[in-house]
């Protein structure tokens, strides 16, 4: 068992990045973890996180920046009244990096405050994750010094410290999509991410390989899978659910989640 304290799971948007983390998190809890559930997204799984009866951490980008402006400045209502300014309006639509990396450090003070909490991000699409991690190098320079460079420095610390951070890239059975997810992988490894295993949602490979009379539209796609597992022989498999409950699929993608860490 992986002993991250912070796993984020990331990859272009349609691949079923949600489903994945949700279904780490229920294996992280089934296991005795003290776990918390993040995500990106405006609207967050809450159902599914009720019926699994994993615990939410609930930010938003502007609530979470305003918060931040009033510890630094001792004063929500001076940080209300400067969020609400035209111009810091503007500058959170024109760098929205500014926002993620305030909201990340608000994930990072919550793990250094439990050290025995573990978080699973359900992270944007790359690009987004991409600019997450950016962010602190980028907004580094900006400032240069003062209180924010000090919590930046303190964000680099964790991220760059071994075994806190673990970053997985799912991705679906398809060769464009692995190639892109590919690209994704080298760029956060030269940001110095630390990565697991590819993860290929939605395989057939497991429920029709032993199959002979299959249509040709389903041949093609299993042959165009083969490519993807040729290339990745280490990848880790969840595969097609023939269900229409979202519940349903990550309790079954929790299952081989399980599977994984034996």
């Amino acid at each position: 068992m992986s002993s991250h304290r912070l796993f984020i799971i990331t990859g272009k948007g349609g691949v079923g990045k949600t489903t994945v983390a949700l279904a780490y998190a229920n294996h992280l809890k089934d296991q005795g973890k003290k776990v918390k559930f993040f995500s990106f997204l405006q609207h967050s799984p809450h159902k599914i996180l009720k019926s699994l009866h994993l615990p939410e951490i609930h930010l938003e980008l502007f609530k979470s920046a305003e918060v931040y402006i009033a510890k630094k400045l001792n004063s929500e209502t001076i940080a209300h009244w400067i969020m609400h300014t035209p111009f810091f309006k503007s500058l959170f639509q024109m760098i929205p990096g500014l926002g993620h990396m305030i909201l990340f450090g608000h994930i990072i003070d919550e793990l250094e405050n439990d050290p025995e909490l573990i978080v699973v991000m359900d992270a944007p699409a790359s690009g987004h994750a991409l600019t997450m991690f950016e962010s602190t190098a980028t907004f580094e320079t900006i400032f240069k010094s003062g209180l924010i460079v000090k919590d930046i420095d303190r964000m680099n610390r964790f991220i760059k410290t071994k075994g806190n951070l673990l970053t997985y890239v799912v991705t679906l059975p398809f060769p464009m999509a692995h190639q892109e997810a590919k690209e994704l992988q080298r760029e956060l490894t030269e940001k110095n991410v630390e990565l697991g295993p590819l993860i290929l949602n939605d395989s057939l490979h497991e429920l029709l390989a032993t199959e002979s009379d299959l249509p040709a539209l389903l041949k093609n796609r299993l042959e165009l899978e083969k490519t993807v597992l040729a290339e990745e022989p280490d990848c880790l498999i969840i595969p097609h659910f023939n269900n229409d409950s979202s519940l349903e699929r990550v309790q079954l993608a929790t299952e081989k989640v399980m599977q994984w860490q034996k």
